[in-house]
């Protein structure tokens, strides 16, 4: 999966939300999935897998033990240093969103013939250099983790940081809607961890280029606003003229890494340009990085943190 600071691979109320996700709040233990209550797709993986891994610089293909290639994502995705417990959810996330893609959308076969590719464009992003002790450490401690929903794999996604709430899937994918209706709004603070840069940002980009991503019919701009808003307060749909587009393909076109999130406050015309406000980092569907490190350094394990932003998630153990 895309990571949200490049196209990689962002969330929650007040005082009340805050206290209720990030200082406390205590929930009985989910009871495992038994063998019989997972899918077939599922239950297959009663040993550690081996992947084939296209590799984009050489175009060669490596054979890779899951756990080996989890530690690289995890590396890639979210790098080394934050705390222990948040890079333990990680892993279980990496660990499942592969086995995820590689079940439910087909891994890389259709374009390399492979289950993955280490272009974050493509999969899910790989670093194996910048695997460390405390990365291997994670993997190894939540070796063979997944999460599942219903006894099928979870779709895991995740981001950089949000501000107040993660995103619905609706907000953030919505083509997977469908797939995934579980990746609902939590209550998150990951923008008080992040940099500086997506804690509250303006971004202007060229009228011209905005006009043509939104076509004629939007007129000269001079109207564009934002039109609907979703559960968690993200932008869905803006409109200009007599055209509406929704806010993630509006994103997409102007470049994920140019417009950092949805969570857009203000949307005005400006000479020559259209200026964006907001906040957050990412699409904002499922685990909030930073503020999974905010909940590490509060004390929350990997399973509460991987139980907050997925509440409808089983941990389930594929094999020792």
């Amino acid at each position: 999966m895309p990571r949200s600071k490049s196209y990689k691979t962002l969330a929650v109320i007040m005082v009340f939300g805050l206290l209720m996700a990030l200082g406390g709040c205590q929930q009985a233990a989910k009871k495992p999935e038994q063998p019989g209550q997972l899918a077939p797709e599922v239950q297959k993986y009663n040993a550690e897998p081996t992947i084939s891994l296209y590799r984009s610089d050489s175009g060669k293909v490596d054979n890779l033990k899951l756990e080996q290639y989890v530690k690289g994502v995890v590396a890639g995705e979210i790098g080394p240093k934050f705390p222990m417990e948040t890079l333990k959810a990680q892993a279980i996330i990496a660990r499942t969103m592969t086995l995820t893609l590689l079940e439910y959308e087909n891994g890389t076969r259709g374009k390399h013939n492979t289950d993955a590719s280490d272009d974050h464009t493509e999969f899910q992003a790989y670093n194996e250099k910048a695997i460390n002790d405390n990365i291997s450490k994670a993997v190894e401690e939540t070796r063979g983790q997944v999460m599942t929903i219903n006894g099928k794999f979870v779709y895991a996604l995740f981001h950089s940081a949000s501000n107040g709430k993660t995103a619905s899937i609706e907000e953030g994918f919505p083509k997977l809607a469908d797939a995934a209706p579980y990746l609902v709004p939590v209550a998150t603070d990951g923008i008080s961890k992040a940099p500086e840069k997506y804690k509250a940002w303006t971004v202007r980009v060229p009228r011209s280029t905005v006009k043509k991503i939104m076509g004629p019919a939007a007129g000269n701009l001079n109207d564009i606003s934002i039109a609907q808003t979703g559960p968690s307060g993200r932008v869905t749909t803006i409109k200009a003229g007599e055209a509406t587009i929704s806010a993630v393909e509006l994103r997409e076109k102007i470049g994920f890494d140019k417009l950092y999130s949805t969570q857009i406050s203000s949307i005005k015309p400006q000479g020559n340009y259209i200026v964006f406000t907001g906040s957050g980092w990412g699409h904002g569907v499922g685990m909030d990085q930073w503020g999974a490190n905010l909940m590490a350094e509060q004390g929350k394990t990997a399973r509460e943190i991987v139980e907050h932003y997925y509440p409808q998630a089983q941990i389930t153990q594929l094999y020792q």
